[in-house]
């Protein structure tokens, strides 16, 4: 096998960001709790199944990281078949949060006084949260298939599935926001068919190429950001390591 330049799967399956978004899915549920008790208006609830949806592909991702431990031959190839193409399909649930920022932009609860509404600058920092949430779900989720590709084929070839993949993922994006397709639509695929057949259009490329390039700087710029701490830890191991040796001469 070759060397990638991802090497998630020597790592842990859980990794600390996965604390992280867990911590701030939490956050997400009572600021809408919150939100609810304050204006007696549960209006928001939606985001919460938005986020659950947004959460499937990252445990699709963990289990093909366990089944890359526990499984070999001709079953891993099958299962990680089988996951990848349910991760493909549930993928866009994660970047979709982004989209919800739409009921805020048209919402006509703030009044004329934005700059003096605190429920608006509220219900920002809730939108965010919940978009960055998704992002980031999306994001390690990704960088999960990202070494899986890149440890049993090729590194490029693991790059060229995370250029594909952020393209495909905005147009899963565009078929839920404007088409409205959900992911187990997929059990409907004659309509499915129809509706992605429909949704090839000018305006759907657009679409599909400004949230296909914010998933791709998305990943690229967590990516790039992930590798220097790694190498930053690495190079204090070694700094460490090499005062110690001074000390022993």
């Amino acid at each position: 096998m070759r060397k990638s330049n991802v090497p998630m799967i020597a790592k842990p399956i859980i990794d600390p960001l996965f604390y992280v978004l867990t911590g701030t899915s939490v956050l997400c549920a009572v600021l809408i709790v919150v939100r609810a008790s304050q204006t007696e208006y549960d209006q928001y609830r939606f985001l919460l199944w938005n986020l659950f949806l947004a959460w499937l592909p990252l445990v699709v991702s963990m289990f093909s990281l366990v089944l890359t431990r526990i499984a070999k031959g001709a079953f891993l190839a099958v299962g990680l078949l089988g996951c990848g193409v349910a991760w493909l399909l549930l993928y866009p649930n994660a970047p979709y949060l982004t989209t919800d920022f739409i009921h805020l932009i048209f919402s006509p609860s703030y009044g004329s006084s934005y700059e003096q509404s605190l429920l608006l600058w509220f219900d920002l920092v809730l939108f965010f949260l919940f978009s960055w949430c998704g992002l980031l779900l999306g994001y390690l989720s990704m960088r999960h298939f990202h070494s899986i590709v890149a440890h049993y084929i090729a590194s490029w070839v693991g790059w060229g599935f995370i250029l594909v993949v952020s393209f495909l993922g905005g147009f899963g994006v565009y078929l839920g926001r404007v088409g409205r397709f959900n992911s187990w639509d997929v059990l409907s695929p004659f309509s499915l068919i129809e509706g992605v057949i429909e949704g090839i259009n000018a305006r759907s490329a657009i679409f599909t190429a400004l949230f296909g390039t914010l998933i791709l700087i998305v990943y690229i710029s967590l990516f790039i950001l992930g590798r220097n701490q790694v190498h930053l830890t690495d190079d204090a191991k070694i700094g460490a390591s090499d005062l110690g040796r001074s000390r022993t001469m």
